[in-house]
């Protein structure tokens, strides 16, 4: 037998996924390629970590020697949520709001297929030690991010880091798990390199996290340290160390966020006011409210959040200010607003899985439990999950070494070549989906940054020209009909402000955007339209702080 041949036989799922995970939270997740943010895979990282679980799935097929078909207890549970979950998506009242849904759905469906092809190819459990220090280096090395861009503190966005996440509350619930699980490692863990590492954590974590100035990050951080903390009571001479630690850096963080400028020449960090915040989150939990009490048994329909929200601001002010609000920062509000009870059902019962989980037989019970909670909190204060597919990895390996995996069964094994074949043909398929969606990503963001002119002067060659245009489907769409203003001004065809003008209503069905707005208010003025007033108070209302929309 060759020896490549003979050493990947003796490659196992255990290695080979510990290794993909330590390549993508160690190395690939650094590296950020040009974009425009957003969310979902409009993000070129987020299409990263998809085809990383790609990855996954498709070495858990071809290495895992032998399937287990026996799941631990919980994860029938959370299979049932999952699918209650999903099912108000049948029953959504538009068609573009179903499509405007669909994504969330499908990945929600792609999270729980690695966890649980994780149960069945990997040992779980076993990896926890190793998995926890992957996340716990990750998490350093995005304080070693954030402190490469406080060092150009003037040209930073926002004036506070954000790592690799682009984003200051997903860096910092990203930081806090990192911190908890440092936690238990130095709490856990006898061998002196892994109790450097994690020593080293919670100083370091604590103080990048009080410079973030992150409610959401701070909150999940403390919460998750304190259960652990209580948990294990058994070690009280390293809970002392480890309160002495993470107190040190914590007050590290504070000195340097109030007295940087004195002790660090040029750092001038800049505190966050949170009142204009709280006001704006009461709002959007007050009208979230109102529209579950319109339809709080079978909710008002997967994907409708952003139009009804917008609808509904034009009666309640303040309003949205200059921008659109397209979550309400809850998850559970959301589901329950979009999905009514049958979806709420979902999440209790995926809650209820995790819980059976972790007080199973072979669950961490607290400890586990307080590993997740950072992210659980951020999930109903923020959006992680939308803007960092990353975050979703994190959750499925949390949820993975919290627990024992599959139990060997001789059930079912006839169909266990078939189902191996299924998920590698899957597998194959989302990979290459995504890295051509990392290719169109870049060109689309390449045409954006030279102001859609390709579009203008060669749109269906630019369209043909992408390598799957499928993979940003809506901001093609977008830039697509923005685009036909810019011919406009170059051909003064009418013919393209009617195509606009008819995609504008289809769009205002499911999105809201001043942008778009404006320019279809300035289109029905010209043509003389007696809406063109009407269209004007709604958006005045729906975006009183932009002056644009002067209506008198």
């Amino acid at each position: 037998m060759p020896m490549s041949l003979r050493y990947l036989k003796k490659l196992s799922a255990n290695n080979i996924v510990t290794l993909l995970i330590l390549l993508w939270l160690c190395g690939g997740l650094l590296w950020m390629l040009p974009n425009h943010g957003s969310a979902g895979l409009a993000l070129p990282q987020n299409l990263l970590a998809w085809c990383v679980m790609a990855l996954i799935a498709l070495c858990c097929a071809v290495f895992s020697p032998r399937w287990k078909a026996a799941y631990p207890p919980g994860t029938i549970l959370i299979i049932a949520g999952a699918a209650l979950w999903s099912l108000p998506l049948l029953w959504s009242p538009l068609t573009a709001w179903q499509w405007n849904a669909l994504p969330k759905v499908l990945a929600l469906w792609g999270l729980v297929g690695i966890w649980l092809l994780m149960l069945k190819s990997t040992r779980c459990h076993r990896m926890r030690r190793v998995w926890l220090v992957i996340l716990v280096l990750s998490a350093l090395l995005q304080v070693g991010f954030g402190v490469v861009q406080l060092s150009d503190i003037e040209h930073l966005t926002g004036g506070r880091p954000y790592g690799s996440f682009q984003q200051v509350n997903v860096l910092a619930s990203f930081l806090a798990t990192g911190t908890v699980c440092a936690l238990w490692l130095f709490l856990a863990s006898r061998q002196r390199l892994i109790t450097f590492i994690s020593a080293t954590a919670l100083v370091l974590l604590p103080a990048m996290l009080v410079l973030l100035q992150s409610r959401a990050g701070g909150l999940g951080a403390v919460a998750g340290a304190l259960i652990l903390l209580l948990a294990a009571g058994k070690i009280r001479r390293r809970n002392g160390y480890a309160v002495l630690l993470l107190l040190a850096g914590a007050g590290a963080g504070v000195l340097t966020l109030y007295f940087g400028p004195l002790l660090i020449p040029g750092f001038i960090p800049e505190l966050v006011q949170k009142e204009g915040s709280n006001v704006q989150r009461w709002y959007l939990i007050t009208l979230t409210w109102q529209l579950i009490l319109n339809h709080p048994f079978i909710g008002n329909g997967y994907g409708s959040f952003e139009a009804l929200f917008g609808q509904l601001s034009q009666q309640v002010p303040p309003g949205m200010g200059t921008t659109t609000v397209q979550y309400p920062h809850n998850e559970f509000l959301y589901t329950w607003m979009e999905g009514g009870l049958v979806a709420v059902a979902g999440i209790l019962l995926m809650i209820a899985g995790i819980f059976k989980r972790l007080w199973g037989r072979g669950g961490s019970r607290w400890c586990g439990l307080a590993t997740m909670l950072p992210l659980a909190l951020h999930m109903n204060l923020e959006y992680p999950l939308y803007q960092s597919v990353t975050h979703g990895l994190m959750l499925v390996m949390l949820l993975a070494i919290v627990g024992p995996a599959a139990r060997a069964s001789t059930d079912h094994a006839g169909y266990e070549k078939p189902l191996r074949a299924g998920v590698g043909l899957v597998a194959c398929g989302v990979l290459a989906f995504m890295i051509s969606g990392v290719v169109t990503e870049v060109q689309l963001t390449r045409i954006e940054h030279q102001g859609l002119v390709p579009f203008v002067h060669g749109e269906t060659a630019v369209v043909e020209s992408l390598a799957n245009a499928y993979s940003q489907y809506d901001r093609l769409d977008f830039d697509r009909h923005v685009a036909l203003l810019l011919r406009f001004n170059i051909t003064r065809d009418a013919a393209l402000l009617t195509r606009f003008h008819e995609w504008a209503e289809r769009f205002s069905t499911v999105h809201n955007n001043p942008d778009i707005t404006h320019s279809l208010l300035m289109i029905v003025r010209s043509e003389g339209d007696p809406s063109a007033q009407a269209l004007c108070l709604k958006a005045k209302a729906m975006w009183p702080d932009d002056p644009r929309f002067d209506c008198f």
